[in-house]
């Protein structure tokens, strides 16, 4: 059995991202930007791991405080089955971690975690330009397209933190800043290293994950599926079936 990893389109994408729309956005994002900025784009559900990745950025923060006042989290939040008791309630928990993190190691100056909810691709996409660090690090995931989508549309070679429960995970590696999803401790060590990775490390390493992207597109996703169809089919002949 063959495994047949969804992709994008990375020319469609990035129209997207550097369009007229997504200028706008960036303007209206200017002041959730700080010196640095990790980002995550995610609907509201518990299989996206939303608390161990904000429990993990303020580990981080407890660990190297001379980040503070200097590291933006973005978390761009989709409501997702909010009439289901269940993510309802995972919901409440994702805004009172936010609230608690923003107390601990906020100012009068300052919020650390930076919560955009709703479901705006395009600014989604115009952020991701800017990121210096994107997280993933689902529980599960089908595929999660962030890491694409970040891959090809980023202007910083930022770099990215990855759960081995994504599905771009097997496609991606090896990646030096993998995690456990269940690990906080690793993805806070994770997501510092990331931050103050040398500038030639992250320019190879977004290089090689945007070639990735670019390489094995959605049509060569498609493509692959076509041929071993074509292929089977052959074999049944051959085979008299």
């Amino acid at each position: 059995m063959r495994k047949y990893p969804i992709s994008i389109d990375p020319a469609s994408v990035r129209a997207l991202a550097t369009g007229e729309e997504a200028e706008r956005e960036l303007t209206y994002l200017a002041p959730y930007f700080g010196e640095k900025n990790i980002l995550r784009v995610d609907r509201i559900e518990p299989s996206k791991n939303l608390l161990r990745g904000f429990e993990a950025f303020s580990l981080m923060l407890d660990q190297h405080p001379e980040l503070r006042e200097k590291v933006n989290l973005l978390a761009f939040l989709v409501p997702s089955r909010s009439d289901i008791a269940e993510y309802e309630r995972y919901q409440d928990e994702v805004f009172a971690a936010i609230g608690r993190i923003n107390q601990r190691h906020g100012t009068d100056y300052w919020q650390p975690v930076q919560p955009l909810i709703g479901n705006n691709y395009v600014r989604a996409l115009a952020a991701m330009r800017r990121y210096d660090v994107l997280l993933v690090n689902p529980v599960i995931d089908g595929m999660n397209l962030v890491a694409k989508e970040g891959a090809v549309v980023n202007e910083r070679h930022g770099a990215l933190v990855l759960s081995d429960g994504a599905g771009a995970f097997e496609q991606f590696a090896p990646l030096p800043n993998f995690v456990s999803a269940a690990d906080v401790y690793g993805t806070a060590e994770a997501l510092y290293i990331a931050l103050m990775q040398p500038e030639e490390e992250r320019r190879e390493l977004a290089d090689r994950l945007r070639s990735c992207v670019e390489g094995e597109d959605v049509a060569w996703w498609l493509n692959q599926q076509l041929e071993d169809i074509e292929r089977l089919c052959e074999e049944r002949e051959d085979c008299g079936e």
